[in-house]
C-alpha cells in the first residue's frame, strides 16, 4: 500500500492504493500584450495532487480558474512553463522533451466537454473506435469489427452495429459522449482527462455519463480527473474534491468532508450556489460579491481577499499558507492559521509551492 505524503510535499494528506499519476508544481504562464508592454496570463499556479488506480479526484471551480489548463497541460497539448508530470514514477517532461510518447497516449486519455467538437464528423463511429486500435496495434490479430463492437456496447450504445453504421450528427450529445467515452477505453488507459463531459448534456441523461464512469472506475480500475463547475456532481463521483481559483488549489478534502464542512469563504460562495431540495448537502450563505480579479493582474496576497466577506488585512498582503484542518482536509486562508509559507525572492511570503 503506497502511502500520500503531507499535503506541503504532494497535495494529498490521506492513504491511497497504487499512485499512477502525480503532478508536481504544476505551472503555466501565457504571454501576453506588446513587446514593449509584455504581461504573462497566470493561469496555473504550483498545483500539484495524485490520482491512483481506481480514484476520481474531482477539480472544481468558476471558469477561469485553471481547470481546463490542468487537463491540457497533463495531456500534453501544451507545455507547462514548470512542474513535473510522473507517471507511474518516471517524469515525462524529462524523459519526452519533445513530442509525448505513444505509451503516454495509451495511457493518458482524455475527454472535451464538446462531444461534437472532437469526432470527425465525415467518419463513422465505427472509424472513430477503430482508429485508435490501428495506431496503437490493439488488435494483435483479433478482429477489429468485434472490438469495436464491443466498446460500444461497454458504453451502452446498443445495438452496436447499428451506432458503428451512424455519423456523429445521427446521434445525441449523450450518445456522442459515450462515443468518446468508447474511443478512450479502446487504448485501455490508466487515466482518463473528463474535461466537463456533462455540462453540454440534457439533465436527463447527465445521472447516465456519470454512472458509466463509476461503473468503469469500479470495474476497471481507470482513475478519473473530473473537471467541473457543480459541486453536486463532484460529490456524487468524486472520492476527493479539489478547489480552485484564479490557478491556486485554495482547498482540498475527502469529497463528503468537503461538501459538508467547506472551510475557504470561496468553497462556502460555492456551496451556496448549489440548489439542495434534498437536503443531501450542507447549505451555506455566504456573500457574493466583486468579480474575479484580471490573471495578468493579480493582487498581493490571497486573490480571493477582493471578494472574501471575511477578509483580514494580512489577507491583503501575504498570501496564505496551507493549513491541515484534518487527516483528509487542508485549505489556504488565514481564518484558520499562518499556514506553512516560504520567502519568495521578492521577499513576499507565499504559501509552499509543493502544497497547492
Amino acid at each position: 500500500m503506497t502511502q500520500s505524503l503531507a499535503p506541503n510535499e504532494r497535495g494529498d494528506s490521506h492513504p491511497v492504493g497504487e499512485v499512477v499519476l502525480e503532478v508536481r508544481n504544476l505551472t503555466k504562464h501565457f504571454p501576453v500584450g506588446s513587446f514593449f508592454k509584455p504581461k504573462l496570463v497566470r493561469a496555473l499556479n504550483d498545483v500539484s495532487f495524485t490520482i491512483s488506480r481506481g480514484q476520481v479526484l474531482a477539480l472544481v471551480g468558476e471558469s477561469g480558474s485553471g481547470k481546463s489548463t490542468t487537463a491540457r497541460l497533463i495531456s500534453r497539448l501544451m507545455p507547462p512553463t514548470k512542474g513535473e508530470i510522473i507517471l507511474r514514477g518516471k517524469d515525462v517532461l524529462k524523459t519526452e522533451r519533445g513530442r509525448p510518447s505513444l505509451n503516454y497516449r495509451k495511457e493518458i486519455q482524455m475527454i472535451f466537454q464538446d462531444p461534437f467538437g472532437s469526432l470527425n464528423p465525415v467518419h463513422t463511429i465505427g472509424h472513430h473506435i477503430q482508429r485508435p486500435l490501428e495506431i496503437h496495434k490493439m488488435l494483435k490479430g483479433g478482429n477489429a469489427q468485434d472490438r469495436v463492437y464491443e466498446l460500444l456496447s461497454t458504453v451502452g450504445l446498443t445495438p452496436p452495429e447499428d451506432a458503428a453504421r451512424k455519423y456523429p450528427y445521427q446521434m445525441s450529445g449523450g450518445q456522442r459522449q459515450r462515443v468518446a467515452i468508447a474511443r478512450a477505453l479502446a487504448v485501455e488507459p490508466e487515466i482518463i482527462l473528463a474535461d466537463e463531459p456533462i455540462s453540454m448534456l440534457d439533465v436527463s441523461i447527465r445521472m447516465g455519463v456519470l454512472n458509466l464512469m463509476e461503473q468503469l472506475k469500479e470495474e476497471r480500475g481507470i482513475g478519473f480527473l473530473y473537471i467541473t463547475h457543480d459541486l453536486a456532481s463532484a460529490r456524487y463521483i468524486g472520492d476527493r474534491t479539489m478547489v480552485m481559483y484564479t490557478g491556486y488549489v485554495v482547498e482540498a478534502a475527502e469529497s463528503r468532508e468537503l461538501m459538508e464542512q467547506p472551510a475557504h469563504p470561496y468553497t462556502q460562495m460555492l456551496m451556496a450556489a448549489v440548489p439542495n431540495p434534498q437536503g443531501g448537502m450542507v447549505k451555506h450563505k455566504a456573500e457574493v460579491r466583486g468579480e474575479i480579479p484580471s490573471l495578468t493582474d493579480l493582487p498581493p496576497g490571497c486573490p480571493f481577499a477582493t471578494r472574501c466577506p471575511k477578509v483580514m488585512d494580512i489577507c491583503k498582503k501575504v498570501m496564505p499558507g496551507v493549513e491541515q484542518l484534518s487527516p483528509d482536509h487542508w485549505v489556504r486562508c488565514h481564518l484558520y492559521g499562518p499556514g506553512e509559507t516560504m520567502t519568495t525572492g521578492t521577499g513576499q511570503k507565499n504559501a509552499v509551492t509543493t502544497a497547492s
